[in-house]
């Protein structure tokens, strides 16, 4: 999979934010799926700059175990429990 700077991200979720165009159209003027902008946007509205930066962590057992519950009570998809925790 293709890394992103997080610039090129804010330049990509800002456009959307301001209202500029479609997710379709902006996704395509940056040569991006639908979804991926789509997940930028989701985890920049509730985590701010820090969801769109990239990290390289080892999830403790623990925490991927309320990941799973979140998605089995919540009927959360796994797009929306990463938009979520992250």
């Amino acid at each position: 999979m293709k890394k992103y700077h997080l610039e090129f991200k804010l330049q990509a979720v800002n456009t959307y934010l301001e209202g500029a165009d479609s997710i379709r159209k902006i996704a395509k003027k940056y040569k991006i799926s639908k979804s991926m902008l789509h997940r930028w946007i989701v985890r920049y509205q509730i985590h701010g700059v820090a969801g769109l930066q990239e990290s390289y962590t080892n999830y403790s057992v623990e925490f991927k175990m309320d990941v799973l519950n979140y998605m089995r009570e919540m009927g959360a998809s796994i797009e929306e429990a990463t938009a979520v925790f992250n």
